[in-house]
């Protein structure tokens, strides 16, 4: 088994780096005769980008497990999905943490019920229950984004006051859209929706286009969870080129499509 484990020094002897991110080297260590490969970690000066950076070195290698102090437990559960366990809460030197995971490891493999494999129904029941509430919080959100949209539209702003915002000039009508589809972020389906209404009642197509850009790659409602998991200065420059980048492409197409006013 390979263990990947941020370290202050090349060696064994170093300790376990608090975050990915800000260890000075990365030990890939092979289990079996805990014989290892020491990697420069990605410079620190890089802010948020060098925990990704880190994180893409250890796949690489080939490590199925990784040891370190702190990590976003949004990125603990998409590793886990790709077969990485990232154990957290891991201090001391290198060698001894290794020795200690594997030593943990072991004695649950040794106290393991084999009739332990086989889940009963009930619980089968309760893992499909789960799976299927958390399947429904994540497209709650996206749900309620266009009905609370489609009411706005409908209910309280008037075909004529929509039209006024979106006053057909390109610039204006793509900065408005843009606008709307970074506070009302969701699945690419929606925005469809949504585009398929502002059409109907005269908008013109830099302001459709802009808000069907961004309502996928601007998300300012998941902006704190973004920031959390990749770093406050990785989740705004992202997302403030997102806007932009829809602001030019919306622009582009209207004037190909002969919108340009």
């Amino acid at each position: 088994m390979k263990i990947a484990v941020p370290s202050t020094e090349p060696t064994l002897e170093g300790y376990v780096a608090n975050k990915i991110g800000t260890a000075a080297y990365l030990l890939i260590i092979e289990t079996y005769d805990m014989s290892f490969e020491a990697i420069d970690a990605p410079s620190q000066s890089s802010g948020a980008g060098a925990g990704v950076r880190a994180l893409s070195l250890v796949m690489d290698k080939g490590a199925q497990v990784i040891l370190v102090g702190h990590i976003s437990p949004f990125i603990v559960s998409g590793f886990a999905d790709q077969g990485i366990k990232i154990v957290t809460q891991v201090s001391g030197k290198v060698g001894e943490s290794v020795k200690n995971y594997m030593d943990a490891l072991d004695t649950r493999q040794n106290n393991h019920d084999p009739q332990s494999e086989t889940p009963s129904s009930q619980d089968q029941w309760r893992v499909a229950m789960d799976m299927g509430l958390r399947q429904f919080r994540a497209f709650l959100p996206m749900v309620t984004g266009v009905v609370l949209l489609l009411g706005l539209f409908q209910g309280f702003i008037s075909e004529q006051k929509l039209v006024s915002l979106f006053s057909g000039t390109v610039l204006q009508d793509s900065f408005w859209g843009a606008c709307m589809g970074s506070v009302l972020t969701g699945n690419p389906v929606n925005s469809y929706v949504i585009a398929k209404s502002l059409f109907s009642m005269g908008v013109g197509i830099s302001g459709i286009m802009a808000l069907m850009l961004t309502w996928v790659n601007v998300g300012l409602i998941q902006l704190p969870a973004e920031a959390k998991a990749l770093g406050t200065g990785f989740a705004l420059v992202r997302n403030i080129a997102g806007f932009i980048m829809a602001l030019i492409v919306s622009c582009v197409i209207s004037m190909f499509a002969g919108g340009w006013i």
